[in-house]
């Protein structure tokens, strides 16, 4: 028995057992991947449950608890609201009586039902599988070109163990960045005090109508970074009872961000490239517009396909994909694309292919509830990219020195069509 063979396995043992009669089955898959079935209290007698427990914890092997637990009733539960009320039970794909719950260390978002529907101020992320693909450096124009347009940005830099933004938009650091909040948040104090303490003015936006503030990943007086890093992760608890996670503690930010004298028109977030806890908050849980950036390359199609066939089971999807659907808030960034005859086409032909999989079924579409489906050149469908063109000459890019910033004619050339997208899904989704 292997890893990826136990929940059909065992699914189709347990539904042998019941013959005609129906039940739900919640499977709970704890940590190192072994397996428990929960089955309500009537579905089989005594004689059956025993005899069945049994052929469970064999046919499942090491991926069993025992036989004494492989197998429960609900009513054998020391606290069933755990199960039956838990924020990791989703329903499995192609199931109508089967849940599952799966206890991880890490990554426990993605699946969960969103903790904003809508953030309080407009919020944006930019989120890769792959690093390399120019998404800071995206994200540092975007400010830019939100600051020239009079709008006032906050920038954020969420990849804390490769933490860069900062050195693109700021000369001298604030006295603390976002690693300090987070710890300081885990504990439930964070305050305007420190907030004011993270961030510094762009030198970017100086000739501009609006203004940057950027929010580093570390500041002048940050210590014992490696340690925050460590502990950031964790989830800590609220005083009145439940989880303070990453995305509350993102949302503390955002809430204080929105009470400030001056609040900012708008919030980048720069997250840390792959399947990360971090990225799972930012992508699932804040409400936020989300940007995928890819390049067109295999190795990052692949990595899209498998987080895509993990969302298949999120809270956040719903047939049908009415306007809270998770789907909506995404969308795809063709990052780097060369300037040549069928580049974008290509590009679009391989995004079209992996989001298929994360579109509806037609074949399950019902009277009350129809799929939603797309054409491959449908510009609206969160496959259809926004478009970033390759320029050597803005790889590497300075920002902060008047002198070293590449004139706007040729920023616009390689970022115009995303720049113009990206504004518009973000300040018009929020406006309407």
């Amino acid at each position: 028995m292997r890893f990826d063979e136990v929940i059909s396995s065992a699914l189709d043992l347990i539904r042998g057992q019941f013959g005609n009669r129906r039940s739900s089955i919640t499977l709970v898959r704890d940590v190192a991947g072994q397996l428990t079935a929960v089955l309500e209290n009537d579905v089989l007698e005594d004689a059956e449950l025993e005899r069945l427990a049994a052929e469970l914890d064999t046919r499942l092997g090491r991926f069993s608890p025992g036989s004494r637990r492989v197998l429960l009733r609900r009513s054998e539960l020391i606290d069933e609201r755990d199960i039956f009320e838990s924020p990791d039970r989703v329903r499995l794909p192609d199931a109508d009586d089967a849940w599952l719950i799966d206890r991880l260390l890490t990554n426990q978002e993605w699946l969960r039902r969103p903790h904003l529907a809508r953030p309080r101020l407009p919020v944006a992320a930019a989120f890769s599988l792959k690093g390399g693909v120019g998404r800071s450096t995206a994200v540092a124009v975007w400010a830019w070109h939100l600051a020239r347009e009079g709008r006032r940005v906050v920038v954020v830099d969420l990849d804390l163990e490769a933490p860069g933004l900062g050195s693109l938009l700021i000369g001298d650091p604030p006295a603390y960045g976002m690693v300090d909040w987070l710890a300081e948040a885990l504990l439930g104090q964070p305050d305007q005090e420190l907030l004011e303490d993270c961030l510094a003015f762009s030198p970017v936006s100086g000739d501009a109508e609006g203004a940057v503030q950027v929010l580093p990943a570390f500041g002048s007086k940050t210590r014992d970074y490696v340690a925050k890093v460590g502990r950031v992760y964790l989830p800590g608890l609220a005083t009145g009872g439940g989880e303070i996670g990453l995305p509350e503690r993102i949302d503390a930010l955002i809430t204080a961000l929105a009470d400030r004298q001056d609040p900012p028109d708008a919030i980048l977030l720069d997250s840390r490239a792959g399947l990360h806890d971090i990225g799972a908050a930012v992508v699932t849980q804040l409400g936020a517009e989300v940007f995928l950036f890819a390049r067109d390359e295999p190795q990052g199609w692949q990595a899209y396909r498998l987080l895509f066939e993990h969302l298949l089971r999120s809270r956040g999807l719903q047939f049908g994909m009415p306007d809270d659907d998770l789907r909506w808030h995404l969308k795809m960034v063709a990052a780097q694309v060369e300037k040549r005859e069928g580049a974008v086409a290509s590009w679009l032909e391989a995004s079209y292919d992996v989001w298929s999989a994360l579109y509806d079924d037609e074949g399950k579409a019902t009277e009350g509830a129809p799929a939603q489906t797309f054409v491959r050149d449908d510009p609206n469908a969160p496959h259809h990219p926004l478009t970033i063109y390759h320029d050597a000459g803005l790889r590497s890019v300075g920002l902060v020195e008047t002198s070293q910033r590449p004139p706007w004619p040729v920023v616009e050339a390689a970022f115009g069509e995303f720049l113009v997208g990206a504004t518009e899904r973000l300040l018009g989704s929020h406006e309407s």
